[in-house]
């Protein structure tokens, strides 16, 4: 690229999650690109992601978008996010948070010459709030703003509610970092972890929320334990009550699941585990499947949008219902498959998922479609979009 490009990303809460782990293994692309890239939090606090992915050469600012009275704007947003806009001569502003009708008409008014927005997941809303969603993605689209979708599933969902057309966009993981373990890195990571050596290691990451639908597959180890022992490694910030430990407690469970909370990197807890479990659902393009099945851990997968297509990309990933039932039966499946096949198995995936999934693929699709530097950038059809 022969000039510099400036590109602003809006963001809420800076947290662990897929979006900011996707900017974190891919900082080394952008640079080499010659592409300058710049965070806004927008939520109350930062985010815990702040000084990492400052330290990786991003450049992080925070201006809350709420006031202390609720459903109004803070005070200093319009001016400072303006001023940022002006000062910082960004080419493209990537709205991520809501809402972004908002955060389009300040960049446009500041003189940022192309807005783009990410979906990241299929909103299925409805009544009033749909109709709210649906006017303020045609605002969008009518201040030039551009749509990139992250799943097929998503594009469908989109237009389908809300006539809105997009760009297909793709997630990457850090192909490097999540790989296969040696034989020893894997003893080492159950040592480290205190696993039973014969105890069948099931592990599952994720925020909890109803969506995550954790009560299912806690529900479905009553019916695991009493054909093999199993043990459940939940890696993901729990809700303040903690429904699911009190849930595993009344089943009788406690001694067959472990609650980690947020972890910084999840990569030790897949090479422990003999299988990953994600009961969702729906789901966008979860990033922790990809980080799982990357470093080869056989994965179990609802059949739902979103890890549908993930299943489809894997020649051996498991498929069930999101119910207890059709969860005990995938992971009994994979529990009678003898371990030398299930390796062979998840190494045949892992090398699928970081070839499709890579770093590099995934900021070259991005630039080439989303971002499209060429200079097209009008809103696709809707045929074009969902290839019909």
């Amino acid at each position: 690229m022969e000039t510099t490009v400036r590109i602003l990303h809006i963001m809420h809460s800076l947290e662990r999650s897929g979006m900011e782990m996707m900017f974190l293994s891919s900082a080394q692309e952008w640079k080499a690109r010659g592409i300058i890239m710049d965070l806004v939090a927008t939520a109350a606090n930062v985010g815990p992601m702040a000084d990492d992915l400052a330290g990786a050469g991003y450049g992080i600012f925070h201006i809350p978008f709420r006031s202390s009275i609720r459903y109004l704007p803070h005070p200093r947003l319009v001016p400072d996010f303006r001023r940022l806009c002006k000062t910082s001569k960004y080419n493209i502003v990537h709205v991520h948070a809501e809402p972004g009708a908002l955060f389009a008409v300040l960049a446009r008014s500041a003189g940022v010459p192309k807005i783009v927005f990410s979906v990241h997941n299929t909103f299925s809303f409805h009544g009033v709030l749909r109709l709210r969603k649906y006017i303020e993605r045609s605002l969008n689209r009518a201040l030039g703003g551009r749509y990139g979708m992250i799943s097929h599933a998503v594009m469908a969902c989109e237009w389908e509610r809300f006539r809105n057309p997009g760009v297909r966009i793709y997630n990457w993981l850090n192909s490097t970092h999540f790989r296969p373990p040696s034989e020893e890195e894997r003893v080492a990571a159950r040592h480290q972890l205190n696993c039973a050596k014969e105890a069948f290691i099931l592990c599952t990451v994720g925020n909890c929320n109803v969506v995550k639908n954790h009560s299912e597959l806690i529900r479905a180890l009553v019916q695991v334990k009493r054909q093999s022992p199993v043990l459940l490694f939940h890696v993901g910030r729990e809700q303040p009550d903690q429904p699911e430990r009190a849930l595993a407690a009344d089943l009788g469970l406690e001694a067959n699941t472990r609650f980690f909370g947020s972890q910084a990197d999840p990569r030790s807890y897949f090479w422990a585990a003999d299988a990953f479990v994600m009961p969702s659902l729906h789901e966008g393009l979860p990033i922790a499947a990809l980080e799982a099945i990357a470093a080869s851990t056989p994965a179990v997968l609802t059949n739902v949008s979103g890890l549908d297509e993930i299943a489809a990309h894997t020649r051996w990933a498991s498929v069930c219902e999101p119910d207890a039932p059709s969860l005990a039966g995938a992971i009994l499946k994979i529990i009678r498959v003898p371990r030398e096949i299930r390796l062979i198995h998840a190494l045949d995936d892992s090398t699928r998922i970081r070839e499709q999934f890579s770093e590099q693929r995934g900021v070259n699709r991005l630039i080439s479609t989303l971002y499209d530097f060429s200079g097209s950038h009008g809103p696709c059809s809707a045929e074009t979009s969902l290839g019909v």
